[in-house]
């Protein structure tokens, strides 16, 4: 049954709802439900189908897995801005560890929603401040990246959950280049420094300080190499880290865009997109598409700044490695980016010079 009395305000905080108008979310309101549960109450169970979307308004709920205390959310929290489950089966039980209040939104209307919002997605900005100091700045720098503004939010509410808290002293080295490549890591608290050892400098050159909801770690994760840097801590610090397995499945693909080559040619001859060609400059002459242009995956951070935002960039190499990098990267700064697919191989003799 619908609750006229959810205020729009409110739902205009919560993630993905935001990136509706002012309109769309009294519209959402009028059609939503506001629930209560008791301390105690089971508002959940772990396998169960999912009816409705549920966001935490007031109180405190505590979420398990296969019986294990997972994480306890608190109303006015940062997570409580996130669905507390989202998908088609509940991967969690949600227990009310005092008496709550949730909202429940219809999944199939804020679909419909956000459809009919030119953007296509939903952004995420100015986070309001809630209570749980773990839960801050780390957390809201996070989610108003252009990264997670391009992540589907049932993948950011499992994000969330999966990520893993590590804590490290003033010195200590997070990984080393030649290295394979297992979690992809968020710094919740802390300072680190990402050097690399070339031929000439084999004490290594610093390359960047990273510091409180910078990320990195997904270059060797994507192309499934070595890392080709260190990271060290500069201060004690925490970073939260996901598995190789969970960022694939949970960042790095829905950001991979596929396409195939005669629907690239389409774009280039049609709507004018660009090829770019992420191999090194001896490849590249050796044989490239007509048209494209190089910028080696090396200095692509570089010469993003460069790139205009209103075109559509089609990425490619020799294997698909280094392009679905280069298209990670792309898509996390927020350009429209895909990724050949056959790569190379699928580009037929007379469409390369």
């Amino acid at each position: 049954m619908s609750d006229s009395s959810i205020d729009p305000n409110i739902l205009a905080t919560l993630v993905p709802i935001k990136a509706l108008n002012p309109e769309q979310c009294r519209e959402l309101a009028k059609q939503s439900e506001l629930s209560t549960f008791a301390k105690g109450d089971i508002i959940f169970k772990q396998g169960q189908r999912v009816e409705k979307i549920i966001y935490l308004s007031s109180g405190e709920v505590g979420l398990s897995m296969d019986g294990e205390p997972v994480r306890r959310i608190k109303g006015g929290s940062k997570l409580s801005k996130l669905p507390l489950e989202q998908g088609k089966r509940c991967t969690h039980t949600a227990v009310a560890l005092m008496d709550v209040t949730c909202i429940k939104v219809d999944p199939d209307e804020l679909d419909s929603m956000l459809s009919w919002d030119k953007s296509g997605g939903y952004e995420v900005q100015e986070i309001d401040h809630g209570e749980d100091e773990n839960d801050d700045d780390w957390m809201a720098k996070l989610l108003q990246s252009k990264l997670f503004s391009r992540i589907p939010p049932a993948n950011i509410q499992s994000i969330f959950m999966r990520l893993t808290t590590n804590h490290f002293s003033p010195g200590e080295v997070v990984f080393s280049q030649g290295e394979e490549g297992e979690h992809f890591y968020i710094i919740r608290q802390g300072r680190c420094v990402v050097t690399r050892k070339t031929r000439n400098n084999p004490e290594g050159v610093k390359l960047a300080t990273l510091t409180d909801g910078d990320n990195f770690g997904e270059e060797a994760l994507i192309a499934g190499g070595k890392r080709n840097a260190s990271v060290v801590m500069e201060t004690k610090g925490v970073l939260m880290s996901l598995t190789k397995a969970d960022f694939l499945e949970l960042l790095n693909e829905p950001l991979l865009k596929l396409i195939a080559f005669d629907e690239a040619r389409s774009l280039t001859e049609n709507e004018g997109a660009l090829w770019i060609d992420v191999r090194l400059p001896a490849e590249y002459k050796a044989k490239h598409i007509k048209g494209s242009i190089n910028i080696p995956l090396p200095l692509l951070r570089v010469k993003m700044s460069m790139l205009d935002r209103e075109h559509q960039y089609l990425l490619y190499c020799d294997n698909g490695q280094r392009s679905s990098v280069a298209a990670y990267l792309l898509s996390r700064e927020g350009f429209d980016s895909r990724t050949l697919q056959g790569s190379l191989e699928a580009v037929p003799e007379a469409e390369l010079e």
